[in-house]
């Protein structure tokens, strides 16, 4: 998902400074619950309860344009196509060829990452009280699995707020929004792939 510098981070976090609130491709806080990683197996696994239906979070993860409003632009084909790019911060981006297509269950693909190679991306929808379970599972993952764990946690914020209403428009991980939350979040991640006890995250 790519690292954003130590120093741009710091510059978004002093901006951000003051009263929290909502910025665009990304929450300041978050109350949702963290995912776990693991560095032995390079894989990041993290749960979000939608209120959703199954076919509406399905919708939001394949429209190319509902990508855009969540996550990042869709520069060239469709999830429905079986490639598409994303244009995840400046010249990098994500290029993903499905490798599964079951609506509205399972969506699963290979994700390819600029600079990093291929790795493997899974998205389970389960029906749930009052809405969609929805478990995410990268694995295979050739960089830090810490990036990935904060990454997705902050691009799930935006999907929750997308299906909850909010207008947005979503820059991948260059969003002042992103860079922000992605901040606040590394260290506990960080803390989660060391084994730190939960009340230390």
């Amino acid at each position: 998902m790519g690292h954003p510098p130590a120093a741009l981070l710091e510059r978004q976090a002093r901006r951000a400074r003051g009263p929290s609130q909502r910025s665009p491709g990304g929450t300041m806080t978050t109350t949702s619950p963290l995912g776990t990683v693991d560095r032995a197996t390079g894989s990041a696994h993290l749960e979000r309860t939608l209120s959703a239906s199954r076919e509406t979070v399905w919708q939001a993860l394949t429209d190319p344009v509902r990508l855009g409003a969540w996550l990042a632009p869709v520069e060239r084909g469709t999830p429905a196509d079986g490639e598409f790019v994303l244009r995840m911060n400046g010249a990098e981006t994500a290029t993903c060829t499905v490798t599964t297509w079951d609506p509205p269950d399972t969506f699963a693909m290979t994700w390819d990452y600029t600079g990093e190679g291929p790795s493997r991306l899974r998205f389970r929808l389960q029906d749930t009280a009052g809405g969609t379970l929805l478990v995410l599972d990268h694995d295979r993952l050739p960089v830090d699995p810490v990036q990935y764990g904060a990454g997705w946690h902050v691009h799930l914020d935006n999907l929750g707020a997308h299906l909850s209403g909010v207008d947005s428009t979503a820059g991948g991980c260059a969003d002042p929004g992103f860079l922000v939350a992605y901040a606040a979040l590394e260290d506990r991640y960080a803390a989660i792939a060391t084994g730190a006890p939960a009340d230390a995250r």
